[in-house]
């Protein structure tokens, strides 16, 4: 089996959307902007070069991402709203 550039693209985008959503909620001390905002935009980056091929696992990343988007984006408000 060969191994295309596109299936290691995927293997990346997919481990750095999963770290995105792992460590997103880490927003002590804003932490979040140095240790998963990074990903998640290498991920979704990687998606939008991805996407062009038209494969059906594709879609995959951008559930993974907008996940780790709203426990983020949730984690925050709570820490905003309710922690104060």
């Amino acid at each position: 089996m060969k191994t295309r550039t596109s299936d290691i693209l995927f293997i990346a985008a997919i481990i750095f959307a999963l770290w995105f959503a792992a460590a997103g909620w880490v927003w002590v001390y804003y932490a979040n902007i140095i240790y998963a905002l990074p990903f998640g935009i290498a991920a979704l980056f990687i998606w939008l070069k991805l996407k062009k091929d038209g494969r059906k696992r594709n879609k995959v990343i951008p559930a993974i991402l907008i996940t780790g988007l709203l426990f983020s984006l949730g984690w925050l408000l709570y820490m905003i709203l309710v922690k104060r």
